[in-house]
């Protein structure tokens, strides 16, 4: 419970910074004193740079998901074997009681 609270915490963290990020980027270039090629340029370099940042904190959600996915199963595995040595066990004891 408190990996999914870390993830969805980082999700909120990682949209909150790409969202200020393009924000202050676009304030910055629509104020700024430069001639439209300058400022076209600015805004592309910007925009590559955003996406570069986003691209980073996606590739490590999903690398975060999938570490959190696979510890998942092996917990789902381990309990699914302890619940049929559990179940055999029981099943030998009882099989024993009707037995005797």
């Amino acid at each position: 419970m408190e990996e999914e609270d870390d993830n969805s915490t980082f999700v909120n963290l990682a949209a909150g910074f790409v969202v200020g990020l393009a924000t202050g980027g676009l304030l910055g270039l629509l104020f700024a004193p430069k001639p439209g090629s300058e400022l076209r340029e600015d805004l592309k370099d910007r925009t590559e740079e955003a996406m570069d940042r986003l691209q980073e904190a996606t590739s490590d959600l999903v690398a975060r998901s999938k570490d959190l996915a696979t510890q998942t199963k092996e917990n789902l595995a381990h309990s699914l074997e302890a619940g049929k040595t559990a179940y055999a066990e029981k099943r030998e004891e009882l099989m024993a009681q009707l037995d005797a």
